[in-house]
């Protein structure tokens, strides 16, 4: 017997085959696929994938009428798809692509300019130069340590 994402999951690449490679990526289909096998690997221990099942087995039954109409059938989709990413990232450890690089670096970015502004403050005679230097020191230095943490999450496999 098949397990429940597979039959979905075949579901949905019969009802949109027909569909442009274009509208699947804008729609954001293979991220779904893969939260669909992430909900059903994950809904023996965690009762809100289990209560997501039956919203998924809703959504792909209305999947294509979703991606070819705009109004509430694409509403919902989308809400589905944005609410599963949420839960995988914050309940299973599941991040987007470069996640902690873009996290650290904004960090880095604004830890810098507070820096190098009380450093401008302080030593008005070289401000800019100061403020410059920090800003890139902490944005370098953060954006390599979430490079790191986004190497060691692309080694684990959990990323979106």
């Amino acid at each position: 017997m098949e397990s429940w994402s597979s039959e979905i999951i075949q579901t949905i690449d019969s009802k949109l085959e027909n569909e442009k490679d274009r509208e699947l990526r804008f729609f954001r289909i293979e991220e779904f696929k893969r939260n669909i096998g992430r909900v059903d690997q994950f809904s023996t221990t965690c009762p809100l994938c289990q209560k997501e099942q039956i919203n998924i087995k809703e959504a792909v039954d209305s999947i294509d009428e979703a991606v070819g109409v705009p109004g509430r059938t694409r509403r919902n989709y989308d809400r589905l798809i944005s609410r599963l990413s949420k839960h995988m990232q914050k309940e299973h450890g599941f991040y987007p692509p470069f996640h902690f690089s873009y996290q650290h670096a904004l960090y880095g970015l604004v830890a810098g300019f507070l820096v190098g502004f009380a450093l401008m403050k302080l030593v008005p005679a070289y401000g800019f130069e100061l403020m410059a230097t920090a800003v890139s020191i902490g944005l370098i230095i953060t954006y390599i340590t979430g490079s790191i943490k986004d190497k060691q999450i692309r080694h684990e496999k959990r990323i979106m």
